[in-house]
């Protein structure tokens, strides 16, 4: 959760230190892919060209796969198998008491080997990250994956993906470019959406003059630049002047980031962000807040509620929070904004399967592979800190694979983990098992 800074104070603080990097990376001219995506388009010898060279991707009998951590990949899961945002026949956007992905499998790859991805920061190896995400694409979109941590010839059949999320910030971030590259370099039609990118991208759909978007995340999520780089990306819609989006005041609109902690009493957290953005200098409305964290989709309606009774108040105390709070305000939820997108990409490009039933489950993971020494492993079969974080992107050693989440990776600790954050995919993995 959202912890470290403790008043309006330190957050302002916090806000300055990233505002001088403007919440992001810094820009380079020119897009160089990472080794692993040049390999699996070039490299004719490579398990990944042989891959991307064996179809031009899934049909519409195809999966929906959702790469990442754990908790962000159950929680984008859970929302696909339970949305239900979409009336399914004309797909307006009001629900019709049949879920949104009826007839669709959805498969969860939880990244158990390699995240959390926080600490590759910490040794500089941000392209390691790169290749994490591209080999998580390239393992979604073939057919064939290990049958165990001992299987290096991919002998289990397995769906492939016509659609791949991104659920985790880091990946969304840093891996979102190589598999698009990927993607126009070899013809396939699989899409790619990221809930870093849904949530902008909904976010500045409701920007209107003199307004900003704001950002509720934690500071290391702030500083490693994901969400700014896509502010800034998907902004260019509107500031290109030959674009058809294009608005004159677009590029007055700032991207402000801000970290004040989350207390989970929506009145108090809705005025605590207000008091942090104001603190920080701010007087312009906001049209939107992105909050990048794992709360339940229930308490950023809550948050919502409040924020309409704020608007709607005219107690004194409530002013200063009016004046910033834009008509149609509201805070977004990038599960929630990755999966509208998901089914309007589905819609758009007629990939429905058009069964008539509810959505399934079937999952894999991410494990150690047999080649990685015991000494390099922790007590539960994992990767060892500094063995993890300092492995090179590149190499022709395969440390890990992916493979069918079995009962043995599926730990009470894990379980207890997707009960908490999925119980419905929960229910249905475990009734699997």
């Amino acid at each position: 959760m959202m912890n470290t800074v403790r008043s309006a104070y330190c957050a302002a603080v916090v806000f300055f230190l990233f505002l001088l990097s403007g919440c992001g990376r810094e820009d380079t001219a020119v897009f160089v892919p990472a080794a692993l995506a040049d390999k699996a388009l070039a490299d004719t010898s490579s398990v990944e060209y042989k891959i991307l060279a064996s179809d031009e991707g899934a049909g519409n009998d195809g999966v929906i796969a959702v790469f990442g951590a754990l908790d962000e990949t159950a929680a984008v899961t859970e929302m696909l198998l339970i949305s239900d945002m979409f009336e399914n026949i004309d797909g307006k956007a009001y629900p019709d008491s049949l879920p949104d992905f009826a007839g669709e499998t959805v498969t969860p790859v939880f990244d158990l080997a390699n995240a959390p991805y926080r600490g590759y920061f910490d040794v500089t190896n941000e392209d390691f990250i790169r290749e994490i995400a591209v080999s998580g694409f390239i393992a979604s979109v073939s057919g064939k994956c290990s049958s165990s941590v001992f299987d290096r010839s991919l002998s289990r059949e397995k769906p492939e993906a016509k659609l791949l999320i991104l659920s985790s910030q880091i990946l969304s971030g840093y891996g979102y470019d190589d598999i698009v590259y990927i993607l126009s370099a070899s013809g396939r039609n699989t899409g790619v959406l990221t809930t870093v990118r849904s949530a902008v991208s909904a976010s500045l759909e409701k920007m209107t003059e003199g307004t900003n978007i704001g950002l509720w995340a934690q500071p290391f999520v702030v500083s490693s630049g994901v969400y700014g780089d896509a502010f800034r990306s998907l902004r260019s819609s509107y500031t290109d002047k030959k674009s058809t989006g294009y608005a004159d005041w677009a590029a007055d609109v700032e991207f402000v980031c801000l970290s004040p902690e989350i207390s989970g009493i929506p009145a108090a957290d809705v005025r605590s962000y207000m008091d942090s953005y104001l603190a920080a200098g701010y007087t312009a409305p906001l049209s939107s807040v992105i909050v990048d964290d794992l709360v339940p989709e229930s308490f950023i309606s809550s948050m919502n509620a409040e924020a309409g009774a704020i608007a709607g108040s005219d107690l004194p105390e409530d002013e200063k929070y009016r004046q910033v709070l834009a008509e149609g305000f509201s805070f977004v939820s990038p599960v929630k904004a990755v999966v509208s997108d998901s089914y309007r990409w589905l819609r758009k490009y007629g990939r429905f399967t058009h069964r008539i039933s509810f959505p399934e489950v079937s999952a894999y993971i991410t494990a150690p592979s047999s080649e990685v020494s015991e000494e390099n492993l922790d007590g539960n079969g994992m990767f060892a800190g500094q063995y993890r974080y300092n492995r090179a992107a590149g190499s022709e050693i395969g440390t890990y694979r992916f493979i069918p989440a079995g009962p043995r990776y599926l730990t009470p600790e894990i379980r207890e983990k997707l009960d908490s954050l999925a119980p419905v995919t929960y229910n249905k993995l475990v009734y699997v098992y």
